[in-house]
């Protein structure tokens, strides 16, 4: 979207000219607005679509476990914001009404399982391709790739062990969300979900 880099771009160049700094500066200045005004655009949309939809609670814990462990595993980015907008927020919806509207079908025994499965699929992938750097930000130091691939597998198996509390309890709803915001990161890990987004993004640009 436009308007964003228009308004970063106009705050980050008062800020620097009112700091009287330089180019550089003006740049790290920049990608803050960026990044703080999409976040906030993004939370705005969705939390009008999950209460319009009836999806809150759901969605924001979906979002709040992706953007947690994606902080440690990386994952894939789009060149833009309006994509990165468009794909994140269809599958965090989607997720969500899944979710919301399904959990009470699900027998314990199936969130179990479900459980199982994502437990073992994300801990293979997060020890195999974590943490996934990007083109503008990769990663090559060592010692910090395995410090965030451990960070990220020991989070894991916190998010997993609150899964299997919730599960005692019964609160379905929040389990199935915890475990789609754990399988949404880790696709965008993955090499499939690389190949996936590669291609809408492929699909897009030919558009």
């Amino acid at each position: 979207m436009r308007f964003v880099l228009k308004l970063a771009y106009t705050c980050a160049k008062q800020l620097a000219i009112s700091l009287n700094e330089n180019h550089n500066k003006r740049a790290v200045y920049y990608y803050g607005f960026y990044i703080l005004f999409g976040s906030l655009i993004k939370g705005i949309i969705l939390i009008s679509l999950s209460l319009i939809l009836g999806i809150l609670k759901p969605a924001l814990l979906i979002v709040a476990v992706f953007g947690s462990l994606r902080m440690l595993a990386g994952g894939f980015h789009f060149d833009t914001f309006g994509r990165c907008l468009f794909i994140s927020l269809g599958l965090i919806i989607s997720a969500a009404v899944l979710a919301n509207y399904t959990y009470k079908y699900w027998s314990i025994l199936f969130v179990v399982i479900f459980l199982i499965i994502t437990s073992i699929t994300s801990l293979y992938v997060l020890i195999k391709y974590a943490p996934k750097d990007t083109p503008a930000k990769p990663l090559t130091d060592p010692v910090e790739i395995l410090k965030l691939k451990k960070l990220s597998v020991i989070y894991l198996f916190l998010l997993l062990a609150l899964c299997s509390i919730l599960t005692v309890y019964d609160l379905k709803l929040y389990v199935l969300a915890i475990d789609f915001g754990i399988l949404i990161e880790i696709f965008s890990v993955s090499p499939a979900g690389n190949s996936f987004f590669c291609k809408i993004k492929t699909a897009l640009n030919q558009i």
